[in-house]
This record gives structure tokens, sequence and C-alpha cells, in this order.
């Protein structure tokens, strides 16, 4: 059932990609990461017990959190973040939800590592060109 504080698969799934898609926070324990190591596409990990520490990094931003079933941690991290004034849901159902729906998922051991400040290095060459030669039509 839903209520004001969580939103469902497919409303993120729509959100994921554009302007107005809020910050993705997965909070899987270990033991439940390790048993599926991929990701909600834009997801980051963090250590739930660690919200005092990282929360107010998000304030005044929306975030989605996301644990294995949608219930204790993900609630409690998103209770946790609205204190510290981030707009906080949860993803209705959890990982296990997204991943029932059969929505995208990430290998995280694809994805490239983040710095000091949680950025990742994107590549791509100036002024990138079209080849049409290989298009059909």
């Amino acid at each position: 059932m839903s209520s004001p504080t969580t939103i469902s698969s497919d409303k993120l799934a729509r959100l994921i990609g554009t302007a107005h898609m809020p910050v993705l926070i997965d909070v899987r324990t270990d033991e439940d990461f390790a048993a599926d190591p991929r990701l909600i596409p834009g997801a980051i990990r963090r250590h739930h017990a660690d919200a005092a520490d990282w929360g107010e990094k998000f304030a005044g931003r929306s975030a989605i959190v996301v644990c294995l079933r949608g219930q204790k941690l993900a609630q409690g991290t998103a209770a946790w973040l609205r204190h510290v004034h981030v707009e906080a849901e949860t993803l209705e159902g959890g990982f296990e939800s997204w991943k029932a729906a059969k929505l995208p998922l990430v290998p995280a051991s694809k994805l490239p590592a983040r710095d000091a400040r949680g950025r990742t290095v994107w590549v791509t060459r100036a002024r990138p060109k079209i080849d049409r030669i290989a298009c059909p039509g």
C-alpha cells in the first residue's frame, strides 16, 4: 500500500535519466548486496548506520532510499534524511520489487570507481559525429 513517503517502481523507472531524478541511495546490507551485487541505474551505496555522517550532504535535495524489501532499513534511513532536510522517500517493495518488475539493473563491478567526492570520470570526444553510412535507410 502506497504512502506519502514511498514511490512505486514504475514511477521511479520513469524518472531515471531525467533532470528530475532524485538521488538514489542503496542501503542494503553487505550480505544482501553480496547476494545480488547489482544496482538500480544511478544508485549509490551507503551504509544505513552511517546516515548521520553522510545525510547532510544531500540536504535540500530529494532522495529515494532503497533496501532489500523497502521496510526497516530504507524507512529508518529516509526518516533520518528528512530530519536533516532531505526530501526522502523509499522505494515501495525495495530492490526485490524492482527486480521482480524486470526493470534495469547494473552490475556494480561494471561501474567506474568513484573519487573521494563521489564522482566518476566520463570520457568522450569533442564534437562527436554520427556515422550515417552505418545507419539503415
